[in-house]
């Protein structure tokens, strides 16, 4: 179903995935959009009893989206800002 990734020493456990889950706030959700052209946008969301809720109209691009295709990929940005800080500490 999806590529194996090649840098194994970077794959998190899934404690680590839910670790980032709970302490994140907001990511960037990407899905199909209009004739089939990428669509991401940023969006606030919170992590409860193991499932993601995402802040958002009932009506919209997103929902439109999301009902034309139901695959999506979601990018946590806290973690990441939190992993390029530390690193410019570190140097």
């Amino acid at each position: 179903m999806f590529r194996e990734m090649r840098r194994k020493k970077l794959i998190l456990s899934e404690k680590e995935c839910i670790e980032i889950l709970e302490k994140g706030t907001a990511g960037v959700f990407a899905l199909l959009g209009d004739n089939d052209y990428p669509y991401a946008v940023p969006i606030s969301y919170v992590y409860y009893n193991s499932k993601l809720f995402f802040h958002g109209s009932k009506n919209g691009h997103k929902i439109y989206a999301i009902k034309k295709c139901s695959k999506a990929s979601f990018c946590i940005i806290n973690f990441l800002l939190n992993i390029y800080l530390e690193s410019r500490r570190l140097n």
